[in-house]
């Protein structure tokens, strides 16, 4: 509404004095505001935002799977810049993240982290942007929860090797890079700079803008050869058990409490102690809920 405001008010004083066509070139270029809240189990991070200003906050403990933030409710090769503080001991990210319609796919370009997505994807290239090199890595979710319901659908990564809790995404140049390995921009759904975690404790505070900042880096997109890139890990195919399965990696001890961590990819967890079940979050995260 205030970029349509903006261009109605510029035509109005055209005929007194002429606007060259750069000018208006700058100004539909100027940052769309802040116009989506991410709140995906937001209570378990004690999330906190202010939409106007662009910030955000969240601190968890051990929770469930959540992912908080703010930023578009349509998404774009936009430049994101974010700015705060993040401290992760766990199953943690810090990223911008999005969806595409259709194909239906999830993305996310994680800059920072405590859990690095490709030690269960296949890595399949890398790319140079914003000053630092990325992985990039892909993989298929079976009959999990999207913005479409339970559905099967693609997951592409870029996981920045120089982490940073400051700075500016270009998102050309991951979409350009994703593209020689089968994403298809351009169906946008929501695109957020987004905390998430599935475990551990941590926090977070951040700002969020669109545009570029100074310490951004150069951004050059420059993506090595994909044929030389060996699979970290075969890709993991996985699926909602139902809620009476059996606690994952478990023993019969039952030495885990309720809302503690009973399964994930990648290691061992004890069984749910009695009048209690374990329940599947997501891949890398199962809890201890009551039965």
């Amino acid at each position: 509404m205030k970029f349509t405001t903006a261009i109605a008010a510029l035509a109005g004083v055209a005929m007194a004095a002429p606007v060259a066509e750069t000018e208006v070139a700058d100004l539909e270029k100027r940052a769309t505001p802040i116009n989506y809240v991410q709140n995906y189990n937001g209570n378990l991070a004690n999330f906190k935002y202010n939409q106007g200003a662009g910030t955000y906050s969240a601190s968890w403990n051990n929770p469930g799977d959540f992912v908080v933030g703010l930023g578009w409710n349509k998404g774009s090769s936009r430049q994101i810049t974010f700015k705060g503080n993040y401290q992760t001991s766990g199953s943690s990210y810090y990223a911008v993240y999005g969806w595409l319609n259709n194909p239906l796919t999830e993305y996310y370009v994680v800059e920072d982290y405590s859990y690095d997505p490709c030690s269960t994807g296949t890595q399949v290239g890398s790319l140079t942007s914003d000053g630092s090199s990325y992985k990039i890595c892909t993989h298929t979710q079976v009959n999990q929860p999207s913005i479409a319901g339970t559905k099967t659908f693609g997951q592409f990564f870029s996981v920045r090797q120089n982490k940073r809790t400051s700075g500016t995404v270009n998102m050309a140049n991951h979409f350009n890079a994703w593209s020689q390995h089968g994403f298809k921009a351009g169906d946008y759904n929501y695109q957020v700079f987004a905390t998430e975690a599935f475990g551990g404790t941590g926090s977070a505070s951040v700002t969020v803008s669109e545009g570029s900042s100074a310490d951004s880096g150069s951004g050059s997109g420059s993506v090595s050869a994909s044929s030389s890139a060996v699979p970290s890990k075969a890709p993991v195919t996985t699926s909602t058990p139902s809620s009476s399965a059996s606690p994952a990696g478990g023993s019969s001890s039952g030495s885990v409490q309720v809302w503690g961590q009973c399964g994930g990819q990648g290691a061992s967890f004890g069984a749910c102690v009695s009048g209690t079940k374990c329940v599947f979050q997501n891949q890398w995260y199962s809890q201890c809920q009551p039965a």
